[in-house]
C-alpha cells in the first residue's frame, strides 16, 4: 500500500492495539451500539470518530515508547505519517481509481489520521484524543 518500513508496520499494530484500548474504556461497545440505530452515513461517520481516536491513541504509545525505552529511529515517525497517509479513506479510493466519497469512509480522510496521530505524539494528552467531544475532525 505504499507504506514502508518497520515504524509504519508498528503504527498500525500500535492503531489494533488502541482499540482493544477503547474496547476496554467501553467506547467500542457504545459506538456499535449507536451505530445499529443510525443511518449507513452516520454509523460511517461515528466510525471515522472511532478510527481517528485509535490513531490519537497510537500516538500516545509512540511518545511513551520514545520516552520510556528511547526507541524510536530517526524517520520513524515520518513513516508513521506516510502509513497513516496510504491508509487514509480518500487515498485508498483514489489508488482504486475511484473518485473520493465522503459518506463511504469508515476510517477518516489521509490528512486526519496523519493529524491525529501527530496530535497526541505532541500532546501526550489522552483528553486530546476525544474524537466524539470535538465537532472538528
Amino acid at each position: 500500500m505504499g507504506a514502508c518500513g518497520d515504524f509504519a508496520a508498528t503504527y498500525v499494530i500500535a492503531h489494533e492495539i488502541a482499540h482493544h484500548v477503547q474496547n476496554e474504556l467501553g467506547v467500542l461497545g457504545q459506538a456499535n451500539r449507536i451505530r445499529g440505530q443510525v443511518s449507513k452515513a452516520e454509523a460511517n461517520a461515528i466510525s471515522v470518530r472511532v478510527e481517528l481516536q485509535a490513531d490519537c491513541l497510537s500516538g500516545i504509545w509512540a511518545r511513551a515508547a520514545q520516552a520510556r525505552f528511547g526507541s524510536l529511529e530517526r524517520g520513524d515517525i515520518a513513516e508513521a505519517m506516510n502509513a497513516a497517509k496510504q491508509i487514509g479513506d480518500d487515498t485508498m479510493q483514489r489508488n482504486a481509481g475511484r473518485v473520493p466519497q465522503p459518506h463511504t469512509f469508515t476510517h477518516g480522510t489521509s490528512e486526519k489520521r496523519q493529524r491525529w496521530f501527530a496530535t497526541d505524539y505532541e500532546t501526550s494528552d489522552i483528553r486530546a484524543c476525544d474524537t466524539f467531544g470535538t465537532g472538528h475532525l
